[in-house]
């Protein structure tokens, strides 16, 4: 066999993720809706045009080698500043690692507190990368259900915890739920995994995935994690503040008190060499440092979010309206991937939740035009008008 088993077996699983980064299936209809991959169509706020032009104009020194692992020094800077003022935690350029977007950082951050066998607990629904990163490492996933609404079940974590256990992964807001985890949901969490960490004698981290915490809805403010746990890991990208996903620029931090912060820094930029990244690609970094706090217009995904949750709800469809991120995890009324190919026969294409982990659900991304959301509509209402 030319590839490996374990190769073999990821292609397997996840083929119908392979085919969202593909050109998209026609299949029988005239035009395609495509609501599967969370590849945002709002343009990039005009201040990140002008600093990619001025870096390409003024050519600054170094702008095409190879940066320190860990980035470039001011670009770092630059990033601890706002999270020291964001976070109400002192950050310094020692705390930050530049990262090849959100996915590099989970990545980083999985090899360098591993051992082969440790687990990692994930909550479902999940982000479905993120068993696949935690056996790039030799970690071991395993997997927790949230409540029925996708809020935190403490106690259904507090089972899965052991002596192996070496991390959990938090995303909030969360794909694919748009659900924000509540700070007293939070604060539990922590307080667990603070006892199971004296209890076992070595702590367990929390993960922060923090990919959508810049897109939140109706005024909501997210709870602090790292004024709640000490032992977090913070990766964050700006895909999705910055609408420019194809340009994998994100970094990792340290939570400035934990124990052993600067040798989790030193560790996270010698594992973004070993794992090939060696660094962060170095025109993004040099466009980053000056638009710290620059986002898109979150009122624009807020619109297509009320656009879609109130169609979809008006046809019959059972919903939560996200708090955050830009996805809508309706109720399927049969078959979560029978539903799917029901919809694909009307040129609309959505994910199955059966792959994000949690099966009679579907993830459809709203970060879409306007025009394509309101094309498909008649499509979600037939499909849904066959299962009635």
């Amino acid at each position: 066999m030319s590839i490996s088993n374990k190769v073999k077996a990821g292609l397997g699983a996840s083929a119908w993720a392979v085919r969202m980064f593909e050109e998209r299936s026609r299949g029988d209809a005239k035009e395609v809706f495509d609501f599967r991959l969370g590849n945002p169509e709002i343009a990039p706020p005009a201040l990140f045009l002008e600093e990619l032009k001025k870096a390409v104009n003024d050519s600054p020194e170094g702008l095409h080698q190879y940066s320190p692992l860990a980035g470039h020094t001011k670009t770092r800077a630059a990033v601890a500043n706002t999270l020291t003022k964001k976070r109400g935690v002192a950050f310094t350029a020692r705390h930050v690692v530049m990262t090849s977007g959100g996915a590099g950082a989970l990545n980083i951050i999985l090899k360098a507190i591993l051992n082969p066998g440790d687990e990692v607990v994930v909550l479902a629904p999940l982000y479905l990368e993120y068993p696949y990163y935690i056996d790039n490492h030799d970690g071991v996933c395993q997997i927790v259900e949230t409540n029925e609404d996708f809020t935190l079940n403490v106690n259904s974590i507090a089972v899965r915890i052991n002596p192996r256990t070496k991390a959990i992964i938090v995303n909030s807001p969360n794909n694919p739920t748009g659900v924000i985890y509540s700070e007293a949901s939070l604060k539990s969490l922590a307080k667990l995994l603070e006892e199971k960490g004296r209890e076992f004698g070595n702590p367990i981290f929390l993960v922060y995935d923090a990919a959508y915490e810049d897109t939140v809805y109706d005024g909501i403010q997210l709870p602090e994690i790292f004024k709640i746990y000490k032992n977090t890991f913070l990766a964050a990208s700006y895909s999705k503040p910055l609408s420019i996903p194809g340009e994998r620029i994100g970094y990792a931090a340290v939570h400035p008190e934990m124990d052993n912060a600067e040798e989790l820094t030193d560790a996270l930029a010698f594992t973004n060499r070993v794992l090939g990244y060696l660094s962060a690609p170095v025109l993004m970094q040099y466009v980053i440092t000056h638009l710290q706090g620059v986002r898109v217009n979150i009122a624009e995904y807020q619109e297509r979010r009320d656009m879609f949750y109130d169609a979809l709800k008006g046809f019959g469809y059972s919903l939560l309206r996200p708090q955050g991120a830009y996805y809508l995890f309706p109720k399927t009324p049969v078959n979560d991937v029978t539903f799917v190919q029901e919809l694909a026969k009307e040129g609309v294409l959505v994910n199955p939740g059966s792959s994000l982990g949690r099966s009679g659900y579907m993830r459809i991304a709203f970060c879409k035009k306007k025009e394509t959301i309101q094309k498909s509509l008649p499509g979600f209402k037939k499909v849904m008008d066959l299962f009635k």
